[in-house]
């Protein structure tokens, strides 16, 4: 069957640069721009379909913006008392799986609907990590990185026994 040559084409955020080669399953792979600049290799069914219209940063302005209407969330954001305090970071929380946690790594989770997994960190009232993965290994490492950026200097910098014991599952 012949590759119907889309180059150019628009799909949501996405413009078609060039075929990028073929996926494991047979389908053809487009290199593609999106409209906030980042570039992405996407399997042409999903395109052609609308299961994939951007590079992702169409899912991470959803779930922003879902997170600061969730009224229990707005009404935290930027309230460091909220936290049990190092500058206004919860570090047990922050590092510690939750129950109701199905990956089994903290800020890990599967999103079913994209097939995707999501790695996120909320660190002094910002979403500094929201971003997906297309294997699980990734996010945890994305996860991992974001965790040793933001908490390893305030770990350095309390120095007290608990901080000591975070740090070293950080290094980990």
């Amino acid at each position: 069957m012949k590759r119907k040559d889309i180059t150019g084409q628009k799909f949501g955020r996405l413009t078609v640069v060039r075929y990028e080669g073929a996926a494991k399953n047979g389908n053809a792979t487009w290199l593609c721009q999106c409209d906030c600049g980042q570039r992405t290799i996407v399997d042409g069914y999903r395109l052609r379909k609308g299961a994939t219209t951007s590079c992702g940063c169409y899912r991470r302005e959803v779930m922003r913006e879902a997170i600061r209407k969730n009224p229990k969330t707005a009404a935290k954001i930027g309230q460091k008392n909220q936290f049990a305090a190092t500058e206004g970071v919860n570090l047990n929380a922050t590092l510690t799986v939750r129950s109701t946690n199905q990956s089994g790594v903290t800020g890990v989770s599967f999103d079913q609907q994209s097939g995707k997994w999501n790695a996120r960190l909320f660190f002094k009232g910002q979403l500094v990590l929201n971003r997906t993965y297309c294997s699980f290994g990734e996010a945890v490492t994305a996860r991992q990185r974001a965790e040793r950026q933001y908490l390893m200097p305030l770990l350095k910098r309390v120095q007290t026994p608990e901080a000591m014991s975070l740090m070293e599952l950080l290094e980990a």
